[in-house]
């Protein structure tokens, strides 16, 4: 019985200690990039330049939690995204609006409640859908 309660107070301790917070010194300490993280620096102003893919807007429906209620091709809690497609087709603006602030009635009682995306994710999410037909 001993032996538990030893463990179990130097796993505590253990915890504790892992969540302490740095010293102000460490945290105040001015760090300057290497070569490596500016050459890093400069290529992510590229990266971003790309046009978005449909693996990208997919990653981002999956990571954005939108296949909870949708599919891309069976009606699930909401519609899907292949029959959102069909229906708003050629309205990306309209359909980036809808996945940012959510609605309801248009596809049921069931409400979409507003999801956390930027709207250049939102307008991502939107052009992917409706490429979907």
């Amino acid at each position: 019985m001993k032996h538990l309660v030893v463990a179990g107070l130097a796993g505590l301790a253990l915890f504790a200690v892992s969540c302490q917070q740095r010293p102000k010194e460490e945290a105040k300490q001015p760090s300057t990039p290497t070569q490596e993280q500016q050459a890093k620096q400069e290529e992510k102003p590229q990266a971003v330049a790309q046009a978005p893919t449909a693996v990208n807007a997919e990653a981002l429906a999956k990571s954005k939690g939108c296949f909870a209620c949708h599919d891309i091709n069976a009606k699930k809690v909401g519609p899907a995204f292949k029959d959102v497609a069909k229906r708003e087709a050629g309205k990306v603006d309209y359909l980036a609006q809808r996945i940012k602030n959510g609605g309801v009635g248009e596809w049921g009682n069931v409400p979409m409640p507003p999801q956390n995306v930027t709207e250049e994710e939102a307008k991502l999410l939107a052009q992917w859908i409706l490429s979907l037909k």
